[in-house]
């Protein structure tokens, strides 16, 4: 990952302005390197500086390419009509996501019919560590990614049920890593849970998670896991023919065992 895309990542993962020196520790870069990064960004247009605080944020051609991306993308556009299938069959709310840094970020949704959640925004950052498609896709992350998770961005408690300790989360990514999808049990909204799969490209890794956040019974679990690993596989199936399929993002190299391929075997 480039000195550039870590600073506009970490700009992406905050939802305030971020000053030179915040900016170096969450990027781990001298401030004198950040300063002269932010200014070619600038420059461009892809970051702008608030002239009273002279804290720095997204700027609007970062913002411009991203709202496109939302209605063109074909992963989101053919996502939606997947997202409709699982929110119908399961009546809770189906999500895609990405993950921004260590903040996971809501793409599209299409609500169930027994929605209590919410209202929905596209692009808020929502803390990884504490719902089931952030603890998904953490589980892929390399090692020095997982290292920079633990050590600068650290995980902060939202309810009793939060994971806040490093060696309980590398439990628990551990878990997700041989089962291949992840739960969250009231970890980030007291009355709500989340059941997260991925949907993988040609090589087994994560171009996105689907998610099914609501008051999730738990003894419906394994019916939803089920049917959203055949979604997430018809998704990616269909994406494939089309020759639309994205690679993975660089960096995101570790494939799940238990998560189901587009050839519909679990990998090993």
């Amino acid at each position: 990952m480039t000195r550039s895309t870590r600073i506009i990542t970490a700009l992406a993962e905050h939802p305030y302005p971020l000053g030179i020196v915040e900016l170096a520790t969450f990027v781990q870069l001298s401030p004198a390197s950040v300063h002269r990064i932010l200014s070619t960004l600038v420059s461009v247009g892809w970051v702008e500086q608030n002239s009273r605080t002279a804290k720095y944020r997204l700027g609007m051609r970062a913002i411009g390419v991203g709202s496109v991306g939302l209605v063109t993308n074909p992963v989101l556009h053919d996502g939606r009509m997947y997202l409709a299938r699982l929110a119908e069959w399961s009546g809770h709310d189906a999500v895609l996501s990405t993950l921004i840094g260590v903040k996971t970020v809501q793409l599209t949704r299409v609500a169930g019919p027994h929605t209590e959640m919410i209202e929905f925004e596209a692009g808020h950052p929502q803390p990884a560590h504490a719902m089931a498609d952030g603890k998904l896709l953490l589980a892929y992350l390399p090692e020095t990614e997982a290292r920079y998770f633990y050590e600068v961005a650290g995980m902060r408690q939202y309810t009793p049920n939060t994971i806040t300790d490093p060696a309980r989360m590398e439990q628990e990514l551990a878990r997700i890593r041989e089962q291949g999808y992840a739960v969250d049990n009231s970890e980030r909204f007291d009355h709500g849970r989340g059941l997260a799969v991925p949907v993988l490209d040609v090589d087994g890794r994560p171009i996105a998670a689907m998610l099914s956040l609501g008051r999730i019974d738990p003894s419906q679990d394994s019916d939803i896991v089920q049917q959203m690993f055949t979604l997430a596989r018809e998704m990616s199936e269909r994406l494939s023919a089309s020759g639309d399929l994205p690679p993975a993002a660089a960096g995101d190299g570790v494939s799940l065992p238990g998560a189901i391929s587009t050839s519909g075997e679990r990998s090993v």
